[in-house]
Formats: C-alpha cells, structure tokens, sequence
C-alpha cells in the first residue's frame, strides 16, 4: 500500500473494516458499524475538484466488517470511500441544519400526538353501541387512516437520516417506506373525500341506501389509493434512478402521479362545501329567516366541516421560503389527526353526554341511556318528524351524531 504504514489488527476481539488504500489516501483499521473519517487530499490529479477547504471524505465500515461500497458492484476502493463533502463549495449551514431538525421534531411529535387521540377516539366509538352508525364509520376510517400515516411518517422522519441515505445507499426497506409514506397519505386524502361525499349525497338524498354509499367511499378510501401507488412504483420501478435520486426521494415529474389525486379530492371537497352551505342556507331561510341564532350554529358547523374535508391544505402547495411558513406547514400537517379527534369525538355533544353517563352512576342512567339512543337514531334515519329540516341538516354536518 503506498506510503501507507498501518498497525497490526486490533486485538481487543471485535470486528474491524480492513486498512486499505484507495488510490487517494490510507484509512485505518474502523470499527465495525462505524464511520471513518478522512482529510481532502491536495497532493492527488483529482483534488482540483476538491474546491472545499472545509471538506471531508468518509468511508462507512459495515456491521460484518466490510467497507460499504458506493456502487454497489466491483471491488475498486475508490468507490467505497465518500468524496463528495470535498467537492461541495459551500460548506454545511448549521443554522439550516437545527431548522431542519426543528421542524422534523414538530412532524415526529405532532404525529405522536394525533395517534395516541385518535386512537382514544376509535376506542369511544367502538366501546359504546349509541355511537355505531354509518357516519361513525365514515370517521373511524378516517382516523384509522390517519393513525397509519402517522405511524408511517414517524419512521420515514426517524429512518431516513444521513446515516441511511448516503450516495449509493439504496436499501429496499427505503422504498417501501417511501411507498408506504404515499400511499398512507393519498388514502388520508381518499378520506377526507369520502367524508365529504358520504355528507354531500346523504344530505342529497342522491344514494337511497346508505350501505351503499359506504361501500363506495370505502373503495376510494382504500382501493383507489392502493391503484394509484402500485402504479406509480411500477413506473419507477421501470425507468430507475440515478445516483442523485436515493430512495425516490427527489422531486421527479412522476410525482405528479400522486400529486393530482390529492388536488382533485381537495378540489372536490371544496365543491361539496359550497353545496352543503348552499342547500343549508336555502333550508333555513325556507323556515325562518330571522333565526339569527341557528344562523350562527349553521356557520360553526360549516367551520367545523373544513378540516374534516381538509380544505385547509389548499394553501399548503405554496411555496414560501419562511421558516414561519414551513413550522405553521408542519403544525397543520402533524397535529391535523388530533384536531378531528378533538373536534369530532371528545367536542361532541352526544359522545360527552355518554361518557358523563358511564361514569355518573348516581344519575337514571338507564332512561338517560335510552333517551340517548332513541335520538342517535332519529339523528340516523333523518326524523323530519323530530326535528325541523334546517336543524337536520346541520346535525349531519355534525360529525358523531348521524
């Protein structure tokens, strides 16, 4: 090895990487599941691209004590050993560096946050019989799907460090979290639409059977998503990568395979609101136009309505370059699970009046009970008889009392 004047193997009993020489410089004996870290050499034909004085090169020794290999083939030791930090011009910005991992740990803690609420809300619906119907089940599906993109999403933020996506790191368990990530967040999106078209037609009257709307938004919650995702791998799959794009993790057209469902289902979305709005309008002024208290109560359920059908991600393709932007992008994002748990289960009227039921045994717990009930069902089969029609429609707008 030229000019290089190693030590003997450590003889501590653990496993090392080699010393070897890879036609630049000498490294060292490493460590297994370690990384070495090397100087950018100004005394070979190639430094001339090394144009960072600040720079360095690095070799990752592997668990089985083999040097990680850049190109995944051949056995040059140039291709095991990292020289891009050499080549870069502009060294690493710390500062962007702690904003990047500021925003990370609002992603990994809103997420965290979401599940464990939304996992308490789908443990109400299901624990008490008052709460199952077909509306319930539109919103357990929803936030089932928003605890599985979380899930997803936590391991995407916590796997996909620089240790895993170095140049030439292209492990499979990376793109199958990547296609997880998407499809878990395209079927959030499905969702969404499917609560906004379960609440569109039932208000309608378009689906007689509401199993059968249910079926539908099913399909697209789960089935659809699962469509466009597969399709979307398999193109990948075709065309392949480049050394730059790691893990499919680079902005590339074929996004937009992904992209312009989410679109449609947002735009969609929007779509049903104004018709829920206009039909909800032209119901009160139909029965009493000086209301001004269940114009109010109409208002609210129709705010209520925007981040169940998620319409406050149509500002979310913006692109401002503010840290602001992206911590508030990242705060509506993350935390959006837990924001419909709390307004959709814990806020509920029905949902609390149960649980203060279940809990106060020195009230007439079992005529309470069936009063609850009885209205749950009314709620259910659209009792005009019951209640006045504006008032219908704005207790299907609400979420747990359908």
């Amino acid at each position: 090895m030229e000019d290089c004047h190693f030590p003997p193997y450590p003889a501590d009993g653990r496993l090392y990487c080699n010393a070897t020489y890879d036609g630049v410089q000498c490294w060292n004996y490493t460590l297994s599941g370690t990384v070495a870290y090397g100087s950018c050499s100004q005394n070979h034909p190639g430094s001339i691209f090394f144009g960072n004085p600040e720079g360095y090169a690095y070799r990752k020794c592997e668990t089985n004590g083999q040097w990680w290999n850049n190109s995944n083939k051949g056995t040059e030791e140039f291709a095991k050993s990292n020289y891009r930090p050499c080549v870069s011009q502009e060294p690493p910005d710390l500062e962007q560096s702690q904003r990047i991992q500021l925003i990370y740990y609002v992603n990994i803690s809103g997420y965290a946050v979401s599940i464990l609420l939304l996992m308490v809300a789908l443990t109400i619906f299901g624990f008490f019989k008052q709460l199952h119907c077909k509306r319930v089940t539109i919103h357990s599906h929803l936030f089932l799907s928003y605890i599985l993109s979380g899930s997803v999403w936590i391991g995407f933020y916590t796997k996909m460090s620089p240790e895993y996506i170095e140049p030439g790191t292209t492990p499979a368990w990376c793109y199958v979290l990547h296609s997880l990530a998407l499809y878990t967040t395209l079927s959030n999106y499905a969702w969404m639409l499917g609560e906004g078209i379960f609440l569109h037609f039932s208000l309608t009257n378009v689906f007689s059977e509401r199993k059968r709307l249910l079926t539908v938004c099913c399909v697209i919650g789960w089935v659809v998503p699962a469509v466009i995702i597969l399709m979307y791998c398999v193109i990948r799959i075709s065309i392949g990568e480049d050394e730059s794009d790691r893990c499919w993790l680079n902005p590339h057209p074929l996004n937009w395979i992904v992209f312009i469902p989410i679109m449609i289902s947002l735009l969609l979305n929007l779509i049903f609101l104004i018709n829920i709005v206009r039909i909800l309008f032209s119901k009160m002024r139909s029965v009493n136009q000086r209301n001004f208290e269940q114009y109010k109560k109409t208002v609210r359920a129709v705010l209520i309505l925007i981040p169940l059908l998620g319409l406050q991600y149509i500002l979310m393709p913006l692109k401002i370059d503010s840290f602001l932007y992206q911590i508030v992008t990242a705060i509506i994002t993350s935390y959006q699970g837990a924001l419909t748990a709390v307004l959709f289960c814990f806020l509920n009227g029905e949902v609390v009046l149960l649980i203060k039921r279940k809990t106060c045994h020195w009230c007439s717990r079992s005529t309470r009970e069936t009063g609850t009930s009885k209205r749950i069902k009314e709620y259910d089969a659209n009792d005009a008889h019951a209640h006045s029609e504006e008032m219908e429609i704005f207790v299907s707008a609400h979420p747990c009392v359908v």
